[in-house]
């Protein structure tokens, strides 16, 4: 209790230092809370494109359809293949623009009969794509080759740039406790020189510091969760109104996951950055 008392005492007493603290943490976490629901919503709209690329794989007419069915469901990368007859294609295009069905009457059906192939990784795009060339009745391979780059650019750059990104808004919250807990230290140095010379341990020195890390990473926590999620929700209802093909992240317990794990980084902050702080307090004592 006394450490507690403490601890809320000097944030009181250095308002200035622990507004500013609060202001930094909350501005970076809130940066950091924005870019975890983008990369959310970016891997679930991937996940979504990855579920409808495929590979089309034109044939000749006369080829062995249930040999080649066989062959291309027995590879790894497969995840489901899909016959579509020449036939069914003129009657799928048909049906979409009945317009063409009196010209379709007059000419011979000038559409291929076709393999769809479904991947479980676009990565093996490219492999699967030289067996396919080779198989004998396969006159043409379409790949998406486009849409996939795109698909794995997207992946590298989330992942590298949310990494860079961590580390940068993580290292800016450490560095606002370090110098918050520094100015607390400073205006009580005559307070804890008193309790060095009565014999006061290291522990008993550091809890009201330890404390105020703490504190100010929970209010920092609070804070930024009280502006991210429920501005997250209002932007989704907005935007799903004018984007209803955008697949948006609604997860209940997803964004309770995101604010659980927000709220421990936020206090491992706040305790982490009060500790090297009031260590080095001590060792230039010491």
């Amino acid at each position: 209790m006394y450490a507690l008392a403490q601890a809320m005492r000097a944030i009181r007493s250095n308002w200035v230092a622990s507004v500013s603290t609060l202001t930094t943490m909350t501005l970076s976490l809130t940066i950091l809370v924005g870019f975890s629901l983008l990369s959310v919503n970016l891997n679930q709209a991937l996940q979504t494109l990855q579920g409808e690329l495929e590979m089309a794989a034109y044939l000749a007419d006369g080829s062995d359809v249930a040999q080649l069915t066989s062959t291309i469901r027995a590879w790894p990368e497969v995840e489901r293949v899909q016959f579509v007859s020449k036939s069914e294609a003129l009657a799928g295009m048909i049906a979409d623009l009945p317009s063409l069905g009196r010209a379709a009457g007059l000419v011979e059906n000038p559409l291929p009969d076709t393999f769809h192939v479904h991947l479980h990784d676009p990565a093996h795009t490219s492999v699967v794509r030289l067996r396919l060339e080779q198989l004998p009745g396969v006159t043409e391979v379409d790949d998406s080759s486009e849409a996939v780059e795109t698909f794995l650019a997207i992946n590298d750059v989330l992942r590298v740039g949310g990494s860079i990104l961590v580390v940068i808004l993580l290292g800016a919250a450490l560095f606002a406790i370090v110098n918050s807990i520094r100015a607390a230290i400073t205006a009580r140095r005559e307070e804890i020189d008193v309790m060095r010379l009565v014999g006061a341990s290291h522990s008993f020195i550091r809890a009201p510091f330890l404390i105020e890390g703490f504190l100010l990473g929970l209010i920092s926590a609070v804070l930024t969760l009280g502006l991210s999620i429920p501005g997250y929700q209002f932007a989704v209802m907005r935007l799903s109104e004018q984007f209803s093909f955008v697949p948006f992240v609604r997860d209940n317990v997803l964004l309770a996951q995101i604010t659980l794990l927000l709220t421990l980084l936020a206090l491992l902050v706040g305790l982490g950055g009060s500790a090297i702080a009031v260590a080095q307090h001590l060792r230039e004592e010491d």
